[in-house]
């Protein structure tokens, strides 16, 4: 985070090296974050704070590896597990976080929605679903229910190639 003048010395250092075009990541990447979580929640950014993460019972990490991207809240993330908190990554990738992690699924890159629909098909099939805050927050969830009945543990294991007593592991 910069603050304007800042701002204004980082683009004084770009000209020096023969250009005026800068750049950052918030309009590459996080505006897409913005959108969905504004129209998620109403507010564009992150509603909670890192010290909230050491009260939680379960983190589930997909497809990133925030013990080298993000350090600082990755230690939240131990804290939360010196505090019994389950952790799970789900990625291509054995990562620093991934050998952190109480669980760890190797699924093939590009198919953590399968893994995701394969959990959800489970959730419903149990009713493990907090029915309460979905009648009151939810939109159209029965769509959702329909395409995870087709996502069973044996189809997902043939898409990830994650082992479905895996998948079963993790979602319970």
């Amino acid at each position: 985070k910069f603050s304007n003048e800042q701002a204004f010395y980082f683009r004084k250092f770009a000209a020096f090296w023969g250009t005026n075009n800068i750049d950052h990541v918030a309009r590459i990447w996080h505006s897409a974050t913005v959108a969905g979580v504004a129209n998620t929640w109403g507010y564009g950014a992150m509603t909670n704070s890192l010290n909230d993460i050491a009260f939680t019972k379960a983190i589930i990490i997909f497809g990133a590896n925030p013990a080298v991207n993000h350090p600082v809240g990755f230690r939240h993330f131990l804290k939360a597990r010196e505090n019994g908190a389950v952790m799970i990554t789900i990625d291509p990738r054995y990562t620093h976080t991934a050998a952190k992690s109480d669980y760890f699924a190797q699924i093939r890159p590009g198919t953590d929605i399968a893994f995701i629909y394969g959990m959800l098909h489970i959730i419903f099939k149990n009713g493990w679903q907090d029915k309460e805050f979905i009648n009151n927050r939810v939109y159209d969830m029965e769509s959702i229910e329909k395409e995870a009945l087709k996502w069973t543990p044996e189809v997902v294991e043939d898409v990830t190639g994650v082992k479905k007593e895996t998948l079963l592991k993790i979602t319970e």
